[in-house]
């Protein structure tokens, strides 16, 4: 797929198809439909707001704080039309964590949502750079009135000369394992990201896009906004991952595809009452952040027939999704990620650097074309791991016959028990197909005493679906009918929850 030659720039995605389509419907919010002419004008206010009140110059970032909301829509697409910087801030983050973000990303601007000012209020001290706030839906002391903004500003008819290799925003890792890192998305790479996007997803004019994953995440800012613009689709924005609000919204506005994570899906399908609602519309259910279970697979099936089911996988070093398991293979291949999508190369490597033979486990690489161009303000570091132009993911993987790959864990979590290499995600994936499994990580731990000479032992912590029960012995026993004994766990721990950090990953060093 192709996109026209004088489409530069996301913002000529949203100019383009307010042109061809005005009056589509472009947005729904909780009972507000607007169409691409209708909400265009408060986008169009905003932008001149940011320039001429704020001081706002093209390239330069503005901070967004703000939960899944008509606002978030109508703030991305103004920066977007000024030639500034979105810096999404997950609305998880609160204190240091909070503060490190805002302060690292030099934005003089910051925007927050009246739900996030406690948070919001108690970092702001710690962030120097921060000039101006906006606040959505609520005034305090020193702050700027988002509606005052969208309701009386001037527009402006200037329209900077937006380049492909300009920045459009930057979006920081999780950060498991110290800061977090600002990945620099160009406009560039994000028009490679809308080509992937559609043709991996088969997204059309008439979609209306149930947009249920966070704004603040790549899956919204990097494909579902971006190519509903340039199809002239819809976007209906779920305000909370409620799954009865959610077939609500399905039913009533007819929504056609439907992105999220597999636990939601989970609880979807098992939601008591869900056969009352006309969930027709629907035809493609897409899917990342981890594997699906086989169970929820199967219940998906049953509840949705005819809808399609796909597994995505990317990285927030990468320009694009990477990989895309299309519904035909989702039920025999349910633990792969797919086959890579067209223009994106990969390759497995051993320690080395030297590509193994399919069906052997190495480091999954991704040529340098498909990786962002750097981390904000730390330059070279992401150069620390490219060798020969291939970007050294950390991830480890293997490839079949047929093409398929399969993710086996992270190079740094492989456990070695006896010599024996362990991969955790295996041992999870396992685990997770027993019903009566919810969540589960499994790490390495060192083994002392009479096992010492084994070196590691495997270490599975188990969170049980409610009203579940196992025992030790249980998971021990399921493990051991379907793994080789040195994968087996040697301890069992079961929590009511897994620590995670505030961008949803789970913290693995805390369960060692």
């Amino acid at each position: 797929m192709e996109i026209r030659t004088d489409i530069r720039s996301v913002r000529d995605l949203w100019e383009n198809n307010l042109l061809k389509f005005p009056n589509k419907i472009a947005v729904i919010f909780e009972g507000e439909s607007l169409t691409f002419r209708e909400v265009n004008e408060p986008i169009d206010r905003f932008r001149a707001y940011l320039e001429t009140e704020c001081g706002v110059k093209q390239g330069d970032t503005v901070a967004v704080f703000a939960p899944n909301c008509l606002h978030f829509f109508i703030v991305y697409w103004s920066i977007m039309k000024l030639g500034g910087v979105v810096v999404p801030v997950n609305v998880r983050l609160k204190g240091d964590e909070l503060a490190f973000l805002i302060d690292n990303s030099d934005a003089e601007i910051f925007i927050v949502h009246k739900d996030l000012w406690d948070a919001a209020r108690g970092a702001l001290p710690q962030c120097p750079n921060v000039k101006k706030t906006i606040a959505i839906g609520f005034s305090d002391k020193g702050t700027l009135l988002y509606e005052e903004a969208i309701q009386h500003s001037e527009v402006i008819d200037a329209r900077p000369d937006i380049h492909p290799e300009d920045l459009a925003i930057i979006m920081h890792t999780s950060g498991t394992t110290g800061r977090p890192k600002g990945a620099m998305m160009r406009h560039c790479d994000l028009l490679f990201n809308l080509r992937m996007t559609i043709v991996a997803q088969n997204f059309r004019h008439s979609d209306i896009h149930l947009l249920t994953v966070p704004m603040f995440h790549a899956s919204a800012l990097y494909s579902i906004l971006p190519s509903s613009a340039y199809l002239g689709s819809t976007v209906l924005i779920a305000p909370r991952p409620d799954v009865k609000e959610l077939a609500t919204l399905i039913e009533d506005y007819r929504a056609t595809t439907f992105f999220g994570v597999p636990t939601m899906f989970h609880f979807l399908a098992t939601m008591k009452g869900l056969d009352k609602f006309d969930l027709s519309s629907l035809r493609l259910i897409a899917y990342a952040g981890s594997m699906m279970p086989v169970q929820t697979i199967q219940r998906l099936r049953q509840k949705f027939p005819g809808v399609e089911l796909h597994n995505f996988f990317g990285l927030t070093e990468t320009i694009s999704m990477t990989h895309v398991l299309p519904n035909a293979d989702v039920d025999v291949r349910a633990e792969s990620i797919g086959k890579p999508l067209p223009e994106v190369w990969q390759k497995i490597v051993d320690e080395d650097g030297r590509e193994v033979p399919a069906g052997e486990t190495g480091e999954l690489c991704f040529k340098k074309e498909n990786v962002v161009p750097g981390y904000w303000k730390r330059p070279g570091l992401l150069e620390e791991s490219m060798v020969d132009g291939w970007f050294r993911t950390g991830d480890l993987a293997m490839v079949d016959e047929q093409g398929y790959v399969y993710l086996r864990g992270r190079k740094k979590e492989m456990i070695i028990v006896g010599g024996e290499n362990v991969y955790a995600l295996e041992v999870e994936n396992t685990l997770l197909s027993n019903d009566n499994v919810q969540e589960v990580a499994v790490v390495g731990v060192s083994a002392t005493g009479a096992r010492a000479y084994l070196g590691e032992l495997v270490k599975a912590v188990v969170v049980l679906r409610p009203g579940r029960q196992m025992t030790e012995l249980d998971v021990k026993r399921y493990c051991a009918e379907r793994l080789a004994s040195y994968k087996t766990p040697q301890l069992v721990e079961f929590r009511d929850a897994l620590p995670r950090n505030p961008g949803g990953k789970v913290l693995k060093r805390e369960l060692v």
